[in-house]
């Protein structure tokens, strides 16, 4: 084990311990958690300004050619879509999600903590050139590619950007979804902005977000962490189907997590073939042996995992269920 390894293991076990000395059903921000959040935060800015530096004597005036931008809701399995896809010799990506290219123009916070949500109206003038010298910057000549799950509120957004961007929508089950949002909100994971005002959940009184600011989150600010899993679940989907409407459909791939789980060597050579990318034997090394590379979960996966939840996931069926239809998702329970 190697030096960092170990000491990510450690502040693990610290993170957990801090998390383990809670009141039970009381969701809080322990000092780790609010430690590595401040750092994350610094170290993006920093990442920021470094991007920027670098890209400032770069040509501004060329647009990314087809950029591919996979869209789903956080806890969708879009990590594991973006390892797979990454590995192509072809595509070009940052190492993680593309916060270090959005977020100088478009936080939350800059616009009056509205949302996530973005359309064409929204581009700063000279916002186009700095994003596309960062993205020479981030993938030299491969095609760039990104996964930021806030992508699936701004498609408006990124097809005036990038009028030839193809995007990838990758849906999953509802109830699978919205229990691994509860969860990571349950563990503060995914902690992605600090709000102006205080949260008055159920479970959690504070002011960190987790994941993805859907529109109307004000609305939900007195709710609950199922209840605002559910918002999160229906505005990443809703949003996303219908801003696609308006895209030719030679520039739209779907693909169904489960599917990919299913048959990944099938599920993934079609994508590439719907990407106009040739085969690659990195990418079907790892379809055909996924079980070899864990993504990172919050607790290990398993078949029906949701049901560990089924007290909270059966109140919000209703939000969800008219978007789990549409998504072509048997929304009966017991039949899941």
């Amino acid at each position: 084990m190697t030096i960092k390894s170990h000491a990510k293991d450690i502040w693990d076990r610290t993170k957990r311990q801090a998390i383990s000395r809670r009141p039970p059903g009381v969701v809080d921000d322990p000092l780790p958690q609010r430690i590595e959040v401040f750092v994350r935060r610094r170290l993006l800015h920093f990442k920021r300004l470094w991007l920027q530096f670098r890209s400032a004597s770069a040509h501004a005036g060329t647009v990314p050619e087809r950029p591919i931008f996979i869209l789903g809701c956080p806890r969708s399995g879009t990590t594991l879509l973006f390892r797979l896809l990454r590995r192509h010799e072809l595509l070009g990506a940052p190492l993680g999600e593309g916060h270090i290219l959005w977020n100088t123009y478009q936080h939350p916070r800059l616009r009056g903590w509205t949302s996530d949500r973005l359309t064409a109206d929204d581009i700063h003038p000279d916002e186009p050139g700095r994003i596309y010298a960062g993205i020479t910057k981030i993938a030299g000549r491969a095609r760039f590619m990104d996964k930021t799950p806030r992508s699936s509120l701004r498609v408006p957004y990124l097809n005036e950007l990038f009028p030839d961007a193809v995007f990838v929508l990758l849906k999953r089950n509802g109830p699978d979804t919205v229990s691994s949002l509860i969860e990571g909100w349950t563990l503060r994971h995914g902690m992605s902005y600090r709000l102006p005002e205080p949260l008055d959940l159920a479970e959690y009184k504070g002011r960190f977000w987790c994941y993805l600011l859907p529109p109307g989150w004000r609305d939900w600010s007195h709710s609950s962490i199922p209840e605002v899993a559910a918002l999160q679940y229906v505005s990443s989907y809703e949003t996303a189907l219908a801003d696609l409407a308006h895209i030719p459909k030679e520039r739209i791939l779907e693909l169904r997590f489960e599917d990919l789980l299913a048959r990944p060597e099938m599920e993934i050579a079609r994508i590439l073939e719907g990407l106009g990318l040739p085969p690659s034997k990195a990418v079907t090394a790892m379809a055909s042996n996924l079980g070899a590379h864990p993504v990172q979960t919050t607790s290990p996966p398993r078949p029906d995992k949701w049901r560990d939840r089924e007290d909270q996931i059966r109140p919000i069926m209703p939000l969800i269920a008219p978007t789990m239809a549409k998504l072509g998702y048997d929304t009966t329970l017991e039949l899941l």
